[in-house]
């Protein structure tokens, strides 16, 4: 955020423009605050406590074609960055991934059976689900809109103000989030998917032993850390196709990096690993909450600090 001078109105407050942060808040700069990674132990509040949408929820996407695991193999991947945020007590492995992908496709794990982790990042929308805030169990209406997973295996931290440190610690949060998928705890949900002897079977063969709240976020975040998105015409432009992309693109590229200043935020300066994603992985105060303030009221008191 920054502050700007007129002649009708002495100060104003102008915004800049987002920096990406996977994983959902409000923030200002500096360095985010310990990640709260407790999960609720309280039961599910009475639906009446919430707000409701009006485009209720649908029905949980098809676990098809786009959800697959993506290849290392494109263009713009930084392989080494990608080794690098791997944990070492989670390593990859393809049964991993797709027990975790099946539990992603679940809505067992929520309280009702309705909403999974794929209801707000269905893969036919970039892993989002298109709307302005989030919509979950019974229809209750978030406090934001949902990040995408893909790269969010790069990100320092998750959710739109950073209070979970990892993919592991993200991945349970929304399933004992009242709104989201509304089991008052983990082991709920555990109960519901070690009844099936599938899932019994499967965490079997990938951890070695029976269902538990530990394996479940390492198997979905696992699942997560597979949605590499690379290969753009962008990507490729990096990478020495000079027609990758149009001349207009290629002044726009100019415009973004020089005068622009678009950089500070969305910054391109890895020229070692080269991920192109637009991002410093910090938070910014970029001015957004203003509109919920009088402005000009407070724009009279900013003057008269300065004077």
């Amino acid at each position: 955020m920054r502050l700007a001078r007129q002649t009708s109105t002495k100060l104003i407050f102008a915004a800049g423009s987002v920096a990406f942060a996977l994983a959902c808040g409000e923030r200002g700069g500096g360095t985010p605050a310990k990640p709260d990674t407790t999960p609720a132990r309280s039961a599910v509040t009475p639906a009446a406590t919430f707000a409701v949408s009006s485009d209720p929820l649908k029905p949980i996407p098809p676990d098809n074609y786009l959800a697959r695991p993506k290849s290392l193999h494109q263009v713009g991947v930084p392989l080494a960055l990608t080794d690098s945020v791997i944990p070492k007590d989670n390593p990859q492995t393809p049964e991993k991934i797709a027990l975790g992908e099946r539990l992603f496709f679940d809505g067992r794990l929520s309280a009702n059976g309705t909403v999974a982790c794929a209801s707000c990042h269905d893969p036919r929308l970039a892993f989002t689900d298109g709307r302005p805030v989030a919509v979950g169990i019974d229809n209750r209406v978030g406090q934001r809109n949902s990040p995408t997973v893909l790269n969010a295996l790069y990100n320092q931290t998750q959710f739109w103000d950073g209070r979970a440190a990892t993919l592991e610690q993200q991945a349970g949060l929304p399933i004992v989030n009242p709104v989201e998928m509304g089991q008052p705890n983990l082991d709920s949900a555990i109960a519901r998917i070690a009844a099936i002897p599938e899932y019994r079977a499967g965490f079997l063969r990938v951890f070695a032993r029976p269902p538990n709240p530990t394996d479940l976020v390492r198997a979905i975040a696992s699942y997560e850390r597979s949605q590499v998105s690379f290969d753009s015409p962008f990507d490729r432009y990096m990478a020495g196709d000079s027609s990758a992309i149009s001349a207009s693109a290629k002044r726009g590229w100019v415009l973004f990096r020089t005068r622009g200043r678009c950089n500070l935020c969305h910054a391109f300066a890895d020229t070692t690993t080269r991920p192109a994603r637009f991002t410093d992985d910090t938070f910014h105060n970029i001015g957004v909450l203003i509109v919920r303030h009088n402005v000009v009221a407070l724009a009279r008191q900013a003057e008269q600090a300065i004077r």
